[in-house]
């Protein structure tokens, strides 16, 4: 126990905190699922994928503090960055697909333009996996027809890590500290 009280995981890093935050959502899940595991693996799988969408961001982020040099600059970029795949990405998508109406933009090509963008991939891996979640949030329709199966949407987010962090270590390499 530390002088003001927490313990000395709390006081390094607050993830005794996290830890008992998710701990608390894991027994609430296991609550409502009346232990039923399907329940507890798709709140796992959510978990994990999660952590992987967090990942990609902080992969973005390393590349353009890698590129950029000064620190105010990186930071909007990557607010900008966030914005533009969280929520300007999929405006633009909707309004090509509406003024489209189904005739140049195919199921593949749809399907690439998902892969395209981190917060999509996540998306659909998590509502697309989860039956009742996707009749609520709409990709229902999305989910039956796309062929992106969880294999190539959990590739998908670890190239979306695995680029951006070669790309920052490339960056890295080049200058001179």
């Amino acid at each position: 126990m530390l002088a003001n009280g927490s313990t000395a995981i709390e006081g390094r890093s607050g993830s005794g905190r996290a830890a008992s935050g998710s701990g608390g959502a894991a027994a609430v899940a296991l609550v409502l699922t009346d232990g039923k595991s399907d329940g507890l693996t798709t709140f796992a799988a959510m978990i994990g994928s999660s952590i992987l969408l967090g990942a990609v961001f902080v992969s973005i982020g390393y590349l353009i503090s890698a590129i950029v040099r000064d620190r105010g600059l990186a930071g909007g970029l990557a607010i900008g960055v966030w914005l533009l795949f969280v929520l300007i990405y999929d405006m633009a998508l909707l309004g090509l697909l509406v003024v489209d109406k189904g005739r140049t933009i195919s199921a593949a090509m749809l399907d690439v333009l998902l892969l395209l963008n981190p917060a999509d991939a996540f998306r659909v891996l998590n509502l697309s996996g989860s039956g009742g979640a996707s009749q609520f949030a709409g990709m229902a329709g999305l989910s039956d027809n796309a062929g992106l199966s969880p294999a190539i949407l959990l590739t998908a987010l670890a190239l979306w890590i695995a680029l951006p962090l070669g790309g920052a270590a490339l960056s890295l390499g080049r200058r001179q500290l």
